[in-house]
């Protein structure tokens, strides 16, 4: 198994910090995030597809879920903003397929903005070229 979680999250914390300075980036979702806006991407999945039968060549298919959380007066328009920078990392860099890119609704705080991104790919776990 290939895992390039922390070569992606490297790439979209750059990005997001880039144009949200004061964003924090996380791996995991704290459910008392106190500083916004606030990010998170989670690793979601990494399943093998194919391998020869020799358990060559093996091929995964790995996605991941990032939530974009803001607050105040300009929340939608910071998330959008965002947003735009890890479709530009996760879409036109890595190449990689944006299943679904969604406002949803916060239950916990309603006065926080959310807007949930998941990518996925395939992966060839040899030379670890991305593909959609």
């Amino acid at each position: 198994m290939v895992d390039i979680t922390n070569f992606v999250y490297n790439k979209i914390k750059e990005a997001i910090l880039d144009v949200a300075k004061t964003a924090k980036v996380e791996k995991q979702y704290q459910s008392t995030a106190t500083s916004f806006p606030y990010v998170t991407i989670i690793d979601i999945d990494n399943t093998e597809i194919s391998h020869t039968l020799d358990y060559q060549q093996r091929q995964s298919h790995v996605s991941w879920q990032i939530d974009i959380y803001a607050n105040g007066g300009m929340r939608e328009i910071t998330a959008k903003k965002i947003a735009k920078a890890i479709s530009e990392i996760m879409e036109d860099e890595l190449h990689m397929r944006r299943v679904t890119a969604k406002p949803v609704t916060n239950v916990t705080d309603t006065t926080i903005y959310r807007y949930m991104m998941i990518y996925d790919c395939k992966l060839d776990e040899d030379t670890q070229l991305i593909y959609s």
